[in-house]
């Protein structure tokens, strides 16, 4: 039987966890309970359990932070992350540590086992596969490329040290370890009507550039000497290629990306983008590379020029920037697309130029900074109307006044800006978390009369099946198919009241292919028969 140790700050969740899931049924037993972060590192390596369950917001120490401290030694440990109904932000920083299984509280008893059980299965599946390896190695030539795949993703997102990674295991997965590594992120741009179109014939676009990528390599690695290309598959819309070779080969390289791209528009009429991650003395700094290339690419957002972006000289152009207007020209374009991320990095940028003087008196930091909040009231008031800004226009005005010295004035500006990033950070969550619901509505209104999968919705949104399903259910109050039921037996009794359809005709046109199974599903819902309702 497998262990799972329980950590909540809250003593009320761990007891409900503790009395109300059927931990026996699922091949589990509680190995112990932690109530901060700090004692659940310190209980983990007492007990050793085979899973964690952890709540995000505790004192000392966040759940994320112990996900991160855990990963850094198991990177296979099956962590689960209770996740508040506001905090979407959090789930996704627990994904990129490789966590794929959170809850939002309060989350059901039958939800939680649910999570339970897929994490065991995808447990006892990744046990078995290790298993075969072992029992199989004798058909290295089969093994060795997926194992080498497998390998290369968990370097993008789990961080070694370099005696974890010693000469025998490079040479049994066929990594090079004497070579310099680097990373490039290749990232198909998805327009607007690609975006609407089926997932099928998105899905066979993407096909069409991952061979054209794989064909690419082929043919221009075969003239590189001492060099190695690996493609990842990365995400529905990211490959990444790990490029394994001397520093003077990087023109080869660029000029690798660029025949990519020029093919890719070529034949697929796709725009493809790509950043390029500096060269990286050992493999176990790949990762480094990696967020690099991924840097890169957002930088150059808002920079445009080239489709091909390295990172080294994204830095420069960070570096060099000094004119004051172009700054501001991109606070205000950050706010535009509501990026709260860039206006930060943004803002640090123009609090550096004000503390290396480049305005020259207190007078200049003041206009520069009525205009930077200027943009703050406007996109709050475009975005969200109906609320109270943070901070008003006269209040602003009135304090700026105030603030004598240049320090004053940035502590003064450093804890509106937070403040009103904070604050946007919240509604946008929240006007996310209601957008993506009214779109699964809005989904089922033009395709009630069709099978619908609600999977396929999930991918359309580019959305977690499991958090778009907690998330509907916390919105409406009722989950997806008891709301798909509800909406097409409305449409059936518009149809049946109607007088000219039968019952079996109502049936097929509001999506029910069993004519049984609409009646029982219409009497439970009505408390008549559709024949009594006509």
């Amino acid at each position: 039987m497998k262990t799972i140790m329980l950590v909540d700050d809250d003593p009320h969740i761990i007891k409900a966890l503790t009395d109300h899931i059927e931990w026996p049924s699922l091949g589990l037993r509680i190995a112990g309970t932690a109530s901060n972060g700090i004692d659940a590192l310190e209980q983990f390596e007492l007990l050793r359990p085979d899973l964690v369950m952890t709540d995000v917001y505790m004192p000392g120490m966040t759940g994320l932070e112990v996900t991160q401290a855990l990963r850094r030694n198991h990177p296979h440990l099956p962590i689960i992350i209770l996740s508040g109904y506001d905090e979407f932000e959090n789930a996704r920083a627990a994904m990129r540590w490789g966590v794929n299984h959170f809850l939002l509280k309060p989350a059901e008893v039958e939800e939680i086992e649910s999570v339970l059980r897929e994490v065991l299965l995808e447990q006892e599946v990744r046990e078995r596969h290790e298993q075969l390896e072992r029992t199989y190695k004798q058909e290295i030539g089969k093994v060795v490329p997926y194992l080498r795949k497998q390998f290369l993703h968990e370097l993008l997102t789990t961080r070694y040290q370099a005696d974890e990674l010693p000469q025998e295991r490079m040479d049994y997965v066929g990594i090079p370890m004497s070579s310099q590594v680097r990373a490039i992120s290749l990232q198909l741009n998805r327009p607007g009507f690609l975006a609407r179109m089926k997932e099928r014939d998105w899905q066979l676009l993407r096909y069409g550039a991952a061979d054209i990528i794989q064909e690419t390599v082929k043919e221009q690695t075969a003239h590189m000497q001492d060099s190695q290309v690996e493609v990842l598959d990365y995400s529905d819309q990211v490959f990444v290629l790990l490029l394994f070779g001397r520093e003077e080969m990087s023109g080869q390289f660029e000029i690798l990306v660029e025949r990519m791209i020029d093919q890719i528009f070529t034949y697929l009429k796709l725009e493809m983008s790509a950043g390029i991650g500096t060269p990286k003395e050992h493999i176990c700094e790949v990762m480094d590379s990696y967020l690099e290339s991924r840097e890169a690419l957002e930088m150059a957002e808002f920079q445009g020029g080239s489709r091909v972006y390295p990172y080294d000289s994204i830095e420069k152009v960070e570096t060099d920037v000094t004119d004051y207007s172009l700054l501001l020209r991109q606070w205000n374009e950050s706010w535009a697309d509501m990026r709260t991320d860039l206006a930060e990095e943004i803002w640090l940028q123009i609090r550096h130029l004000f503390e290396d003087g480049i305005c020259t008196n207190i007078q200049d930091v003041q206009v520069v900074a009525v205009s930077l909040f200027d943009t703050l009231i406007h996109s709050w008031n475009r975005q969200y109307p109906l609320l109270q800004p943070p901070l008003a226009m006269s209040e602003f005005l009135r304090d700026i006044q105030s603030k004598y010295s240049l320090q004053d004035l940035l502590c003064w500006m450093d804890a509106i800006i937070g403040d009103w990033i904070e604050q946007t950070r919240k509604e946008m969550t929240e006007k996310k978390s209601n957008r993506l619901v009214d779109q699964v509505k809005q989904y089922v209104e033009q395709h009630y009369a069709d099978e619908i999968s609600f999977e396929a919705i999930a991918k359309g949104l580019f959305v977690h099946p499991k958090y778009l399903s907690q998330l509907f259910k916390r919105v409406t109050g009722e989950n997806f198919v008891s709301y798909l039921n509800g909406y097409r037996i409305r449409k059936a009794m518009e149809l049946l009241q109607s007088g000219h359809y039968m019952v079996y005709e109502v049936s097929e046109m509001t999506g029910f292919r069993n004519a049984t199974y609409f009646s029982q599903v219409f009497k439970m819902l009505t408390g008549k028969s559709p024949s009594e309702f006509g």
